[in-house]
């Protein structure tokens, strides 16, 4: 029987740091910033840590609401102040709050977003006009050409309601 290798903690830091290394290096090479602009550029990324998408399989969740799926997603997830929630979905810092302590009360545990088959952008949830369903709908039906039962499948929800938002909003216009 083959015996495996054991690789201490240190000497994997050392590998990835490595392998981090030349992956820089090629990088400086090949776009002509030097190391420390490199560095300052991924520094300022670093610092906005500011998510650009929402995992789908947090808005199936089935005591939430899809407000507070995402609330305490970016509450949780990147540990946002109720005041950057607020700027982010454009919304009351009370209101973000509320929907926070709210969904705290429903579900304590954190989300978990792994293995999520698909993302819907941020900004999607900014747009205080339209309620949240209504928003991830239209998205998904306009922009991600779902049909209405794939996305009823995707928010876990029934496709008369899913046709129902979509076409009430549709009417608004």
């Amino acid at each position: 029987m083959k015996d495996k290798i054991v690789i201490s903690p240190r000497q994997r830091i050392e590998q990835d740091l490595d392998a981090l290394s030349t992956l820089l290096e090629s990088f400086t090479r090949n776009s002509n910033f030097s190391f420390e602009q490199l560095l300052v550029a991924l520094k300022e990324k670093h610092e906005k840590k500011t998510p650009a998408l929402i995992p789908t399989i947090i808005l199936c969740h089935e005591k939430l609401g899809i407000m507070q799926a995402v609330v305490k997603y970016l509450k949780e997830e990147f540990r946002f102040t109720y005041h950057e929630i607020a700027q982010l979905l454009k919304r009351d810092d009370r209101v973000i709050w509320a929907t926070y302590h709210n969904a705290q009360k429903k579900q304590k545990s954190p989300l978990l977003a792994a293995g999520t088959p698909s993302w819907i952008p941020l900004s999607v949830f900014a747009q205080p006009e339209k309620g949240p369903l209504e928003s991830v709908v239209i998205y998904l039906h306009d922009h991600a050409s779902l049909p209405f039962n794939e996305i009823a499948k995707l928010l876990q929800r029934d496709n008369r309601v899913i046709w129902a938002v979509y076409h009430k909003r549709r009417e608004r216009r």
